[in-house]
């Protein structure tokens, strides 16, 4: 029985000392290598968008006071009938009040102007609409006085017409964000109604 006992003490204190002397042993470290592999696959993997996404630039449209005016010094400056880019005035120019140029309507901008009627009591909306979609785009090439806020200014050759279209309000859409921004809204192309023979049925033998 005592011989016993002992044979079983001494199993357990050599499987402790081997355990010791296991742990005192100097790990072995494995190398890490990682080695960049390319796959060129035949067709290209669809990624899904994720989503929230923005795909293309927002296409801004605001609401804005519109006045008029022309080629006076009284309205201008020294050099009338040259804009702050430079450009020489013409229909289809219209300046913008300073808090909108930059991030908002940089020079050199494209919009398209909707006609919302009188700014103060909203009456005679559309009045000058066929005259906006016969010029189509306006460009921004002016600015106005610091004073002026969410504003904007046509430019009118005479002065008549100015005082005719008066104080707007109008909705501004940007087409194009400055000289080299791309088309945010595609611009309609001319209607043709020419018809066009687009198959021809088989002849009888």
């Amino acid at each position: 029985m005592i011989l016993h006992i002992s044979s079983k003490l001494c199993a357990i204190g050599l499987a402790i000392a081997l355990l010791i002397a296991a742990l005192s042993q100097e790990q072995r470290q494995l190398p890490l290598a990682i080695t960049p592999q390319i796959e060129l696959l035949a067709i290209p993997r669809s990624v899904a968008p994720s989503a929230g996404a923005v795909h293309g630039p927002a296409v801004p449209i605001l609401t804005l006071r519109a006045t008029a005016y022309n080629s006076l010094v009284s309205q201008t400056d020294a050099q009338p009938h040259i804009t702050a880019t430079g450009a020489r005035t013409h229909f289809g120019i219209i300046a913008v009040s300073r808090d909108l140029l930059g991030n908002t309507i940089p020079y050199g901008s494209l919009v398209r102007l909707r006609d919302l009627g009188s700014y103060r009591h909203g009456r005679g909306v559309g009045k000058f609409q066929a005259l906006l979609d016969q010029q189509g785009l306006f460009i921004v090439e002016d600015t106005m006085h610091p004073r002026k806020r969410q504003q904007i200014d046509v430019w009118f050759e005479y002065y008549s017409e100015a005082i005719r279209w008066g104080l707007r309000r109008i909705e501004l859409e940007v087409v194009r964000y400055g000289r080299d921004g791309p088309l945010l809204t595609p611009v309609a192309a001319p209607f043709d109604a020419t018809p066009q023979l687009l198959a021809s049925a088989p002849r009888r033998p």
